[in-house]
């Protein structure tokens, strides 16, 4: 999977076009693939495993863009979703919300919260690299 991802995630971008991204996943070996997929294309990954950590370093570090996981421990992804829109600091951020295909529930409780985009984890190795940069372009076209 991570061969597919290195491979088809690295067209066209380099790292004069790198952005910082938040990834709050307690999963080791997904962030570990997302990170890498990420850095690959150019991307500035920071990976933060816990919810109340993925809490603070956004508020502190403004990221251009969040992944966020749903199931993490001390703050879950919805609570860390739902502060992030109503914080005017930080509502701007975009956020793709991971979730398993299996609890589609999410999607629609992620979507009530305001999220801006979601990948279903099975999905990621042909999706992650093309949603990041059309909420990253999505992200710049309306700060122009």
């Amino acid at each position: 999977m991570v061969a597919y991802w290195l491979q088809h995630c690295t067209k066209g971008v380099g790292l004069k076009d790198a952005y910082d991204i938040l990834l709050v996943e307690d999963s080791p070996s997904q962030a570990l693939q997302f990170q890498l997929v990420l850095q690959r294309a150019g991307f500035l990954v920071r990976v933060v495993i816990d919810g109340a950590e993925g809490w603070r370093v956004a508020c502190e570090d403004l990221p251009k863009l969040i992944l966020l996981d749903i199931d993490l421990p001390t703050l879950d992804g919805f609570q860390i979703l739902g502060r992030l829109k109503r914080d005017r600091i930080t509502t701007h951020i975009p956020v793709l919300m991971l979730t398993n295909r299996e609890h589609i529930s999410n999607v629609e409780r992620a979507l009530s919260l305001g999220v801006d985009n979601y990948l279903f984890k099975d999905d990621a190795a042909e999706q992650l690299c093309a949603a990041v940069m059309q909420m990253l372009d999505t992200r710049e076209s309306t700060t122009l």
